[in-house]
């Protein structure tokens, strides 16, 4: 094969990729976050999950981050905000979803499933139990961890 052929498509690759640059915000770990699209079913943005079971997106705006998690057919389950070390849910979705935040923190079975759907060096998005039963969690390292 060429090379002024390989370099041709390389450059039309990276010139395609800069739009996309341009309007995507970044966690600085190289997972883009979305300015618009928060609580659509299916928004323009990329699935961040680490779980094949959910689908999560990320938006950022004017300093809030947020994190929503919708099932496979599109309906959304939770959606997580975080402002410095600061945590909060936003009332989303068909039913609301029980949400364990590290200032207010629930009583999960010990029964459950442990599923991380996200993760950063900061916080993990976890998923304990299944479907509507689910209990979401936000998760920070223990110190010095």
């Amino acid at each position: 094969m060429p090379v002024s052929y390989i370099r041709s498509v390389v450059g039309a690759v990276v010139l395609a990729a800069i739009p996309m640059l341009a309007v995507a915000q970044s966690d600085f770990h190289g997972s883009p976050l979305a300015q618009r699209g928060l609580g659509q079913s299916n928004p323009e943005t990329l699935n961040l999950s680490e779980d094949p079971n959910w689908l999560v997106y990320g938006f950022e705006r004017n300093g809030i981050s947020y994190y929503q998690v919708n099932d496979l057919a599109g309906q959304v389950r939770v959606i997580v905000g975080k402002v410095d070390d600061q945590f909060f849910t936003l009332p989303a979705g068909k039913s609301p979803a029980r949400t364990s935040l590290p200032s207010q923190r629930l009583v999960v079975p010990g029964n459950v499933v442990r599923r991380e759907v996200y993760r950063r060096a900061e916080f993990a998005l976890v998923a304990y139990g299944q479907g509507n039963d689910a209990i979401w969690s936000a998760e920070v390292p223990a110190s010095g961890a």
